[in-house]
C-alpha cells in the first residue's frame, strides 16, 4: 500500500538518494519517495527544499499545502508527466456539447446512486434511498432537469439530520470539506498524469477554477466521504483532530468497485480517468466506467499493491 505522509509540526524536509528526510529537533525520519502517494503539509512553519519538491513532482507524488484551518488550500501537480499533452488538450477543446452532456448525465446518475447506497449502508430507512434511486432514473443529458440538486436536498438531511446544511461551520462540514478536498486532489493528480487540463470541465465552467474537470469527475466519489463522516460521527468533536485528518487522507486507500472489480480508490480513480480517455476517443459516453460505493474492507489485499 502506498503511503501518505502528513507533516503537522515544523519539520525541515529535504531529499537525499531518493529518500525524503523529515528532520525535527527531536528526530529524523526517512521515507523512500517511491513508496509515497501524497504528502500533506499541515504546518506553516515547515521548510520544504526545492530539490524535494522537484523529486516529489517527478515521481508523481501529490503534494497538498494546508491553511490555518488545516484544510488543503493548494496542490502541486506535475506539468510534464504525459507524453502527448497537446493532443489531449485539443480533444478536450473539441469536445461537442452533446458528448459532454451525455458524460455529465452518467456522472450525475452515478453520484445519486452512490448517495442512495451511502444511505443504505448508514442504516437510513429504505424509503429515502429509494427516492434517490427513482431520481437517478430520471436524469436527462446535461442534467437539464436538475436532478442532482433535488437529490442533494433529500440526501443531506437524511444522512446528517433534518437541521443539517452544507453552509454550516460545524465539525461535520469541516470533515466533509477536508475529505472532499482529498478526493478532489487525487482526481486532479490523475487527470494531470493523463495530460488533461483541469480548467476545461464537462459541466463545471468556473472561469477562475483550475480544477473544473476534477470537480466534475469527483462527484460520484463524494458519498465515500459522507459515509466515513457518518460512521465516525462519535469521533468528531469541535474541530478536526490530527487522527481525523489522517483517516480522511487515508480514504484513497479505501475499497470501491469499478467496472465490476473491487479495488482501492486511488487505483479506481486511475481506471475512471483512463475510461474517460476511451470515451472521448471513441465519442461514446457509454465507455465511461464509474465508481460504485461499497462498504470499506480493511482486510482487502489489492493485487496492484504489489
Amino acid at each position: 500500500m502506498w503511503r501518505t505522509l502528513i507533516v503537522s509540526s515544523g519539520e525541515k524536509i529535504t531529499v537525499r538518494d531518493s529518500w525524503l528526510h523529515i528532520c525535527s529537533p527531536q528526530q529524523e525520519v526517512r521515507v523512500p519517495i517511491v513508496d509515497l502517494y501524497s504528502v500533506v503539509i499541515d504546518n506553516p512553519e515547515t521548510m520544504l527544499s526545492m530539490q524535494a519538491l522537484t523529486q516529489l513532482s517527478n515521481s508523481g507524488v501529490m503534494v497538498l499545502l494546508c491553511d490555518s484551518k488545516h484544510l488543503p488550500s493548494a496542490q502541486m501537480l506535475p506539468v510534464s508527466s504525459y507524453y502527448q499533452p497537446l493532443s489531449v488538450l485539443q480533444k478536450q477543446m473539441n469536445l461537442q456539447d452533446e458528448l459532454k452532456d451525455q458524460l455529465w448525465q452518467r456522472i450525475v446518475v452515478a453520484k445519486i446512486q452512490n448517495q442512495s447506497k451511502a444511505l443504505r449502508l448508514a442504516g437510513v430507512r429504505p424509503e429515502k434511498p429509494q427516492k434517490l434511486e427513482e431520481l437517478a432514473l430520471r436524469v436527462l443529458p446535461g442534467d437539464s432537469n436538475n436532478r442532482e440538486a433535488q437529490a442533494a436536498r433529500l440526501y443531506f438531511p437524511a444522512m446528517f439530520g433534518a437541521g443539517f446544511t452544507r453552509t454550516g461551520e460545524d465539525v461535520t462540514n469541516a470533515a466533509l470539506n477536508y475529505g472532499y478536498a482529498i478526493i478532489r486532489s487525487a482526481v486532479a493528480k490523475t487527470l494531470a498524469g493523463y495530460g488533461y487540463s483541469g480548467i476545461l470541465g464537462l459541466h463545471h465552467v468556473g472561469a477562475g477554477n483550475p480544477f473544473n474537470l476534477a470537480d466534475d469527475l469527483m462527484e460520484p466519489l463524494r458519498p465515500l466521504v459522507d459515509l466515513w463522516v457518518d460512521d465516525h460521527c462519535e469521533d468528531l468533536y469541535e474541530t478536526l483532530t490530527r487522527t481525523n485528518r489522517r483517516d480522511l487522507v487515508n480514504l484513497v486507500n479505501h475499497t470501491i468497485r469499478i467496472d465490476g472489480r473491487k479495488m482501492r480508490v486511488r487505483y479506481a480513480v486511475d481506471w475512471y480517468v483512463k475510461s474517460l480517455t476511451t470515451a472521448i476517443n471513441t465519442q461514446d459516453a457509454g465507455m465511461l466506467r464509474l465508481p460504485e460505493l461499497i462498504r470499506n474492507d480493511p482486510a482487502f489485499e489489492d493485487e496492484q499493491d504489489g
